[in-house]
């Protein structure tokens, strides 16, 4: 069984243990972050990472819209289909045919 690679974020600098077989994440430390200087350094983070967290969140609402509208459109394409040939099965994906 050959080791795990080690990777190295890009984005955070944290050290990632990578299965080679499955590419699944086994273990990451975390580069510790440096202190803050006074509070108005914490506060900036705290700003910061709230906006990021907004801009993730709306990213998300956004994705979940689409995909929503895109389903939608799967199932009335379904829908007009199994419309058109009443009497036909549709396919089992289980069948080895």
């Amino acid at each position: 069984m050959p080791e795990a690679l080690d990777v190295t974020c890009p984005c955070c600098g944290s050290l990632l243990k990578v299965d080679p077989e499955t590419g699944a994440i086994v273990w990451v430390d975390q580069k510790s972050k440096e202190p803050a200087r006074d509070f108005d350094d914490l506060v900036n983070r705290v700003h910061s990472q709230k906006s990021l967290l907004d801009e993730k969140f709306a990213r998300s609402v956004q994705q979940t819209r689409n995909q929503k509208e895109i389903l939608e459109k799967k199932f009335e394409e379904a829908r007009k289909r199994a419309a058109e040939t009443p009497n036909v099965r549709p396919p089992n994906p289980f069948d080895n045919e």
